[in-house]
């Protein structure tokens, strides 16, 4: 134990100076380990919260300058109808990655909701200032719907802690239930009739993988051996 020379208070180990007199402290046996602390700090820990709201400041004022620009040029300088779509798809991209950040809690449900809603809201725009033969309803609107429908119910049903084979399996099937409404979406708008030959191939496909994973999740030999080979 040590105490200052000059007032006799009793010093913790390795301060540099007397905390009440601010005399220097010299001892050669030990090592100044009490640096005197700043009255500000050098880091300064900023909440994940307002780092998010910061984040999602600073992109969107990058995303917003050339908007901002490119509307002033179409409108003074140069007149292009490819403008709107170029603005159209930004908002998409803000709507879809930055507005979640600024959500305390996400709930999924209604995340998809606004962007499948944002999503057909941009692809519309092409319908009213494009050619209007019907792609929009036959093709873009169930085809969305499905998917909006399809990811929603993953959501529920991963509530739940799910195996990776089985989350396989449903990732295998949602992705072919995908190709027979893209495919029957298709052939009714250009071929005016129900025609099904890729989404068979697919299917034939994705049921042999997911008979395979179906297998895994049963065999316990077969899983211990794919997790030593792949590291799963």
């Amino acid at each position: 134990m040590s105490y200052c020379v000059n007032c006799g208070v009793e010093l913790e180990k390795g301060c540099p100076e007397c905390p009440l007199c601010d005399t220097p402290v010299i001892n050669p046996r030990e090592k100044g380990d009490c640096a005197p602390k700043s009255v500000y700090p050098e880091i300064i820990n900023i909440p994940k919260s307002l780092s998010k709201k910061y984040l999602v400041f600073v992109l969107s004022l990058v995303m917003l300058i050339p908007n901002l620009v490119l509307i002033v040029l179409n409108i003074f300088v140069f007149e292009s109808s490819v403008v709107k779509y170029i603005v159209g798809g930004f908002c998409v991209a803000w709507i879809w990655f930055l507005f979640p950040l600024l959500w305390k809690k996400q709930i999924p449900v209604i995340s998809l909701g606004i962007d499948a809603v944002a999503l057909l809201v941009y692809l519309h725009m092409f319908k009213i200032y494009g050619d209007d033969n019907g792609w929009f309803s036959s093709i873009v609107l169930p085809v969305v719907i499905a998917l909006w429908a399809i990811c929603n119910l993953f959501i529920f049903w991963l509530k739940k802690p799910r195996s990776k084979p089985l989350i396989a399996i449903a990732v295998l099937g949602a992705i072919n239930v995908m190709s027979f409404v893209i495919e029957i979406c298709m052939n009714m708008f250009y071929n005016g009739k129900l025609q099904i030959t890729v989404s068979l191939v697919m299917t034939a496909c994705c049921v042999s993988l997911m008979i395979f994973f179906a297998f895994l999740e049963k065999s316990r030999r077969l899983k211990a051996w794919v997790s030593r080979k792949f590291f799963m």
